[in-house]
Formats: C-alpha cells, sequence, structure tokens
C-alpha cells in the first residue's frame, strides 16, 4: 500500500521541534520538583512532601527519556501523509500506529497553525476539520502547508462551481418542461 503513492514525511527539523517543546515541559517540571523539595524544608508534613517531590522528579526524569528521546526519532520515521485529488491519507502514532483517510468531499474547514517554536523553523500544522473530527499533518514545512490547503480548497470551488452548473442545468430543463406545458395549455384553447 506505501508503494502506489508517494508519501511524504514531516519536515526534518520537526523532531528538532519535538524535542524544544518537551524540553520546556520537562523544565517546568523538574521547577516544580525543587520547590517541592525546598518547600518540605519549612513546612510539618516534610517527609511526605519530600516524596511527593521525588516522585514527582522520577516523573520528570521518565517523561524526558520518553518524549524528549525516544518520540521525536520515532515518530519522525512513523509518520506520513499523502494527498492527491480524491483525498488525504495521514499515518501516525507511538504506541498504536493508525492511518486516517480523509476524502477532499467530507473536509469542512482547514486550519493552518503555528507555534512560537515552529515559527522559527519554518514549519506549521495543517488541520483539516470533517464532521467527524479533526485530522492533523503535523510538523511540515509552512510552504507544503499552504500548497496542500490550495488544493483542497480549489477541489471545493471545483465542486461549488459543478454544483451550480448541475443545478441551473436542472432549473432550465424544469423551466423548459412547464413552458412546453403552457403552450400546449395555450394551444387547447
Amino acid at each position: 500500500m506505501m508503494t502506489e503513492h508517494t508519501y511524504h514525511k514531516m519536515a526534518p527539523e520537526g523532531p528538532k521541534v519535538m524535542r524544544i517543546a518537551s524540553v520546556i515541559v520537562t523544565g517546568i517540571a523538574v521547577l516544580i520538583a525543587i520547590a517541592g523539595f525546598i518547600t518540605s524544608y519549612f513546612v510539618e508534613f516534610e517527609k511526605m512532601l519530600k516524596w511527593i517531590a521525588l516522585g514527582f522528579a522520577v516523573l520528570a526524569v521518565l517523561y524526558a527519556i520518553m518524549f524528549v528521546w525516544l518520540k521525536p526519532i520515532y515518530s519522525y520515521h512513523v509518520f506520513r501523509y499523502h494527498y492527491s485529488e480524491q483525498g488525504i491519507v495521514v499515518r501516525e502514532g507511538f504506541i498504536f500506529i493508525e492511518e486516517t483517510k480523509v476524502p477532499l468531499f467530507r473536509i469542512q474547514n482547514i486550519d493552518i497553525d503555528e507555534g512560537f517554536i515552529m515559527r522559527k523553523y519554518g514549519l506549521a500544522t495543517l488541520t483539516i476539520s470533517t464532521a467527524g473530527g479533526n485530522t492533523e499533518i503535523r510538523l511540515i514545512d509552512k510552504q507544503q502547508a499552504l500548497k496542500i490547503k490550495q488544493l483542497i480548497q480549489g477541489y471545493a470551488t471545483d465542486v461549488e462551481n459543478d454544483l451550480e452548473s448541475h443545478t441551473q442545468n436542472e432549473i432550465t430543463e424544469e423551466n423548459y418542461d412547464k413552458i412546453k406545458d403552457t403552450q400546449s395549455e395555450d394551444e387547447e384553447i
């Protein structure tokens, strides 16, 4: 199945952005753990607070290992997307890998999001909204995101034009039948 289409990966800077975001979260967790240790010297239930702070520090280290080191590498190798005039396919996951197929005619809205870290590296996340939920194409080049958005909007415009011309043809045929019926009534009188 992967050989039928050309699948695209996230941008090479994607793992770096994921690492930076995870380091920020880990740093906040470590600061909370340090604050817990410092506070434990000034309160009566210091032993319990030390254990809570120690547990928080251990969780911060595990989080750092998982999300600063493992997840960015794994996500970069697993994440794929493909787009065509039929639809968009997104393959992603960390523990469980899932493939989401979104036909273009189901798409209701397209958003391009840029965080402050992503903006520094020229990356964006494309969020595709349907009635069934949202699908994200994460950490791709901003120009690529704009190109995909234009493709989808172009498809929507083509469908609207086809629908409009089809509706006008139906109205013309209905009018033709009404005119024909009116003419036959006039001839009978």
